[in-house]
């Protein structure tokens, strides 16, 4: 099991961002993901990063932009502490 960041720059009027949003939610290990901004979300997932990737773009246009990074529990940033709190306990566990 591993944790992934996925962002993306896509037209926030594009009927793609139901479907990529489902795609994550759907990649993602028994519900464990935070969308922890608009446009950047932490999964984890059975999935390996190719797979994630494949399905992403699949639902995507040509210009549309998408990054997908296999993460470890050493990161830092500054969040909400809900959201700390989540990443810890349900992406990193």
């Amino acid at each position: 099991m591993s944790s992934f960041l996925i962002s993306y720059d896509i037209n926030k009027n594009s009927k793609n961002i139901y479907n990529l949003h489902k795609i994550i939610k759907d990649c993602s290990y028994d519900d464990h993901w935070v969308q922890c901004f608009d446009n950047l979300w932490i999964i984890k997932s059975e999935h390996d990063l190719s797979k994630i990737y494949e399905l992403i773009k699949d639902v995507l246009d040509a210009n549309d932009c998408f990054l997908v990074v296999e993460i470890t529990h050493n990161c830092d940033g500054w969040l909400e502490t809900n959201i700390w709190d989540y990443i810890n306990n349900n992406i990193f566990q």
